[in-house]
């Protein structure tokens, strides 16, 4: 199998972030996943309308935060979308053989290791660093080890018209420098973020499919939450947005990742040192939120009580949210960021 040397694979919390620490480490460049979730633009609130059921379904971290993170760096780099299989397997097999590592977006449903029920929207984000003629190896951050699984698996994986759809989708560094300064790429991304979930209009870049964004899509969620009561099987968006909120175990919509970007790039960029504490708080209002959601599934969504509950309480949340990012961007300033 041609393999990457030297690549180091670490799991972490969020299959993106945890994806760039991996990449960037093995270019050298000593970045946490904390600090690269927060320059790519840090957490985020997409509302989707699901295709086939009456109710709606979330993301809570953007789509492009993988692409945005090189971009704030000034690393040269080349992002594909639509090549046939082929055309797809070419290239990135060619970036392999030059101990390039591939960044790829793909369907979690295929991937024999996740779980059978995925406990994502996709797409999952995984690093390509091996390939035989029948066989790939990636490093999936939200696996301990590194997974070996067939080519096949791979072309079924890496493309898909479900929520969020996908077509052989992959990101790779060109050339191994940054031209932009890193305390600038950290003001810059904790502003998109603030920008984006007060004025999510403002930001111009991919969400991948219609829907509301930002804290009123947050607002939007917690009011269709309910309304769930009176749904023919309630206890199916409640496990879709159990899922969303604990993401590969974080359980807190990975505002507990972005408290640790907050602290770490909040010293480089001198932000208030109350702010990262106050976005850990909201983490656990998220806990709760998961966990109250978990009650309503043990009574099989008989206590329509704990549907308003919740959807209090997330009220509540983009409330505390919204106090947090209105801070940042008294101390950052707005951006509008064009893809």
């Amino acid at each position: 199998m041609e393999l990457v040397e030297g690549y180091d694979h670490q799991s972490g919390v969020h299959c993106g972030a945890t994806a760039l620490r991996n990449v960037a480490r093995y270019y050298g460049w000593n970045y946490s996943e904390a600090a690269c979730f927060g320059i790519g633009g840090g957490p985020a609130f997409v509302l989707y309308e699901h295709p086939t059921e009456p109710w709606v379904t979330f993301r809570a971290s953007p789509t492009w935060l993988e692409r945005a993170f090189l971009e704030r760096l000034g690393v040269p780099h080349s992002f594909r979308r639509g090549d046939d299989l082929e055309s797809a397997w070419e290239n990135t097999t060619a970036r392999i053989d030059d101990d390039d590592p591939v960044i790829l977006y793909l369907d979690p449903s295929p991937l024999p290791y996740l779980p059978e029920e995925p406990d994502h929207l996709q797409p999952h984000v995984v690093v390509l660093i091996g390939y035989d003629d029948e066989t790939v190896q990636l490093s999936d951050g939200a696996m301990e080890n590194r997974k070996e699984i067939s080519r096949a698996t791979l072309e079924e994986a890496w493309t898909s018209d479900g929520i969020v759809p996908l077509d052989t989708e992959y990101l790779v560094v060109t050339r191994a420098r940054r031209t932009e300064d890193g305390t600038d790429a950290a003001a810059a991304g904790l502003r998109q973020a603030a920008t984006y979930m007060l004025e999510p209009l403002q930001i111009k870049r991919d969400a991948r499919g219609p829907g509301e964004e930002g804290l009123p899509a947050l607002e939007s969620f917690a009011d269709h939450l309910g309304t769930w009561p009176d749904l023919p099987e309630p206890t199916r968006p409640v496990r879709a947005a159990r899922r969303s909120i604990d993401e590969h175990g974080d359980g807190s919509a990975f505002r507990g990742l972005y408290a640790e970007s907050i602290e770490e790039l909040g010293q480089r960029t001198e932000l208030a040192p109350d702010l990262a504490d106050r976005m850990a708080g909201v983490a656990r209002e998220w806990r709760t939120v998961h966990e109250r959601l978990g009650d309503i599934l043990e009574e099989d969504g008989a206590n329509s009580g704990r549907f308003q509950e919740v959807a209090s309480r997330l009220g509540e949340i983009a409330d505390r949210e919204e106090a947090i990012f209105e801070a940042l961007a008294d101390e950052l300033g707005h951006v509008e960021d064009r893809e």
